[in-house]
């Protein structure tokens, strides 16, 4: 467990960091001609496998970062897996539980039905 939370924190300062980052630019720098323009080419950039660009970012930026937490991330990958095994069998143990109850009121009922329309014919014939 305490492994899971620094990453979720690694997350969230990951995703923090050029939300910040981008909301100080966009107030400082937004009167800039084409500078709409120019963000959108970056996230193409990016974004497009013929040129690249998330790779050279991640070789240039992110790769020691990774590397150097790897360990970390790793064990909380396999506690994540574990815990997300753990609940995919509870949860289909709790939906087969419900199902056997649904299946056994569904039983009870067509026998009612059954029974309730024998006990009609017979007392229509005598």
């Amino acid at each position: 467990m305490e492994l899971v939370f620094p990453l979720i924190c690694l997350s969230r300062v990951l995703v923090a960091m050029p939300t910040v980052v981008e909301r100080f630019v966009d107030w400082t720098v937004s009167w800039l001609l084409m500078y709409g323009e120019v963000k959108l080419l970056l996230v193409i950039y990016l974004w497009h496998p013929s040129t690249r660009g998330a790779g050279h970012v991640y070789d240039g930026f992110l790769h020691l970062l990774v590397a150097w937490h790897e360990a970390g991330i790793d064990r909380g990958l396999l506690e994540l897996r574990a815990r997300a095994r753990y609940m995919t069998v509870s949860q289909l143990k709790a939906a087969a539980a419900i199902g056997q109850v649904w299946l056994v009121e569904a039983a009870r009922c067509v026998l009612s039905q059954l029974q309730a329309a024998r006990s009609g014919r017979e007392g229509a014939t005598h």
